[in-house]
C-alpha cells in the first residue's frame, strides 16, 4: 500500500476557506494518474478544513480500467492532512465498494454517513482507496471530487 497525495494535500494548491459561519464553500480537487494504482494504494485528494462539515459531494471520473473488479472506498482519512505516512488509513463514509472508476461517470453519496461527519479542530483528509485489482490501466485517467463544506 502506498499513499499518493495530490498537489492539494503536497500543499501546492490550497483550498478555499469559508468567509463566514455556515457559508458552503464548493471547489472541485482532481487528480490525474500517470501510473496504475496498485490494489490498498490510497490517493489523499482534498481536505475537510478545521471546523467544517461536508455537506456534499460529487465524484466525478474517467475509465481507469477495461476489466470490471475496480472498486473504491471514499471516506475520512487517519492522521493529519497532508502528513506523508503510509501508515494512514481511510474510511468509506462517503462510498463503498463502488464501481465508478471501472467506466467512469458521476456520483453523489448514497450513505447516510457522508452527511454525518463531524467538524474537528484539525483538517483532515478525503481520501480514496483502491479496493479491487486494475486489470488494464487506463493512463491519464482523472478522478475529480467537488465537495461542498461548511462551518458550523
Amino acid at each position: 500500500m502506498a499513499l499518493i497525495q495530490s498537489k492539494y494535500s503536497k500543499g501546492i494548491v490550497l483550498a478555499p476557506f469559508p468567509a463566514f459561519a455556515g457559508h458552503v464553500v464548493a471547489h472541485r480537487f482532481s487528480h490525474i494518474f500517470t501510473a496504475a494504482p496498485a490494489l490498498n494504494d490510497i490517493l489523499e485528494l482534498a481536505p475537510i478544513p478545521v471546523g467544517c462539515r461536508v455537506m456534499d459531494l460529487i465524484l466525478d471520473t474517467d475509465d481507469m480500467d477495461s476489466g470490471t473488479v475496480l472498486t473504491c472506498d471514499v471516506g475520512v482519512m487517519s492522521g493529519l492532512f497532508g502528513v506523508n505516512d503510509n501508515a494512514r488509513t481511510v474510511g468509506a463514509e462517503f462510498f463503498s465498494a463502488s464501481t465508478l472508476l471501472q467506466a467512469g461517470g458521476v456520483a453523489r453519496p448514497t450513505l447516510k454517513t457522508a452527511f454525518r461527519v463531524t467538524p474537528t479542530d484539525t483538517t483532515r483528509g478525503i481520501g480514496i482507496k483502491i479496493t479491487g485489482s486494475i486489470a488494464t490501466f487506463t493512463p491519464g485517467g482523472e478522478i475529480g471530487l467537488t465537495a461542498y463544506y461548511a462551518t458550523t
